[in-house]
């Protein structure tokens, strides 16, 4: 059993886009999984400091907040395209800031590349700016979504909320270990599994995609809603829709817990399917084929727009200083010369 569960780790590739794909990247690499980690800035190349696959966007060295100029950089740098189309595992997840110039402007054409492989599975996990971010990287996060959500070859799409922890690096390592926990779980029991087919099948599915993990403890056991507020609430992606838009539910529960899967399907809607196993190291709940996102980001675009907007208005209404008043010239003051009176003979005399 163990040989087949790591084949689908071993079967898995990381792409990590920009500074925040790429840490990403490296905390999957640093679990050992193939990655690629694709960045034109030397500076954020300098923050992974021992990662290995970097690959260098040559003659870019930042994009200064253009999207199209990353999508240049990128396509002018045919060797890293190359690399991509070589990739040998069946599942790629391609990882990137939404808000970042080089990970928002990159991140759909090499999601579409990939999907464009024959028999690969591509999953796309786009990290979401915060609301009180830059006007700019809420505009490239809105935009990278919207195209991303065009790509109907894709599989499960994750949109991690960077408003969920004041830490971005705790969100990643949350974001990497529960997908590590999922990629490699080889748990198993007499009464029911959940195989590696169907954690294919439900990272195929188009759509959005939700994971959570929780482990018991001899003094804190983890119930059904435990799982479902980590689910639907207490987690680091943004808010699901309450459409009970669902295709596929995955259950793991933890050897001694028992989640009830009817309360998962009430909170999220009634799936396709509901694949479940037993005696995991952790309990793990995740679903795919939710539905996007889509009034969460319309709001953060629309409102990153009015403020981009009301901001040029008060651009063109810049206080300029005015002319100075003309002061005339100072004319010179003429000196009136006293006039010494005279002193008579008598008076000279007398002195």
């Amino acid at each position: 059993m163990r040989e087949e569960i790591q084949m689908i780790k071993n079967d898995v590739a990381v792409i990590g886009i920009g500074l925040g794909g790429t840490k990403v990247g490296y905390e999957f690499q640093k679990r050992n999984y193939k990655t690629y980690l694709v960045n034109g800035s030397e500076q954020d190349n300098r923050t992974i400091s021992g990662a290995k696959d970097i690959l260098v966007l040559e003659r870019y060295n930042g994009m200064a907040g253009d999207r199209s100029l990353a999508y240049d950089a990128l396509t002018n740098n045919k060797m890293i395209l190359k690399k991509i189309r070589e990739i040998e595992q069946k599942i790629i997840l391609v990882a990137a800031t939404g808000g970042g110039t080089t990970g928002s402007g990159t991140i759909p054409y090499i999601a579409e590349l990939c999907s464009s492989l024959p028999g690969k599975i591509v999953c796309v996990a786009l990290m979401m700016p915060r609301a009180d971010e830059a006007v700019q990287k809420r505009m490239n996060a809105y935009n990278a979504a919207k195209e991303i959500m065009e790509l109907d070859k894709l599989g499960a799409t994750i949109f991690i909320n960077n408003e969920s922890d004041s830490n971005l690096e705790k969100i990643n390592y949350n974001f990497v270990n529960m997908m590590d926990a999922f990629f490699k779980d080889d748990s198993a029991s007499s009464t029911s599994n959940f195989d590696d087919a169907e954690k294919i099948k439900i990272l195929s599915d188009h759509g959005a995609f939700v994971i959570a993990m929780r482990t018991s403890k001899p003094d804190s056991a983890i119930g059904t809603q435990d799982m479902v507020e980590s689910l639907t609430a207490k987690n680091i992606f943004l808010p699901i829709n309450n459409d009970g838009i669902v295709s596929h539910i995955g259950i793991i529960n933890q050897k001694g817990v028992d989640i009830d899967e009817h309360e998962i399907i009430r909170a999220v809607g009634n799936p396709e399917n509901l694949f479940k196993g037993n005696n995991g190291t952790s309990t793990i709940v995740c679903a795919s084929g939710l539905g996007f996102p889509v009034e969460y980001i319309s709001g953060l675009g629309k409102k990153a727009v009015a403020e981009q907007r009301e901001r040029m208005q008060k651009k063109k209404a810049f206080a300029i200083l005015d002319d100075l008043e003309e002061v005339p010239e100072e004319q010179p003051v003429i000196q009136k010369k006293k006039r010494h009176r005279g002193i008579s003979f008598d008076e000279l005399e007398n002195l």
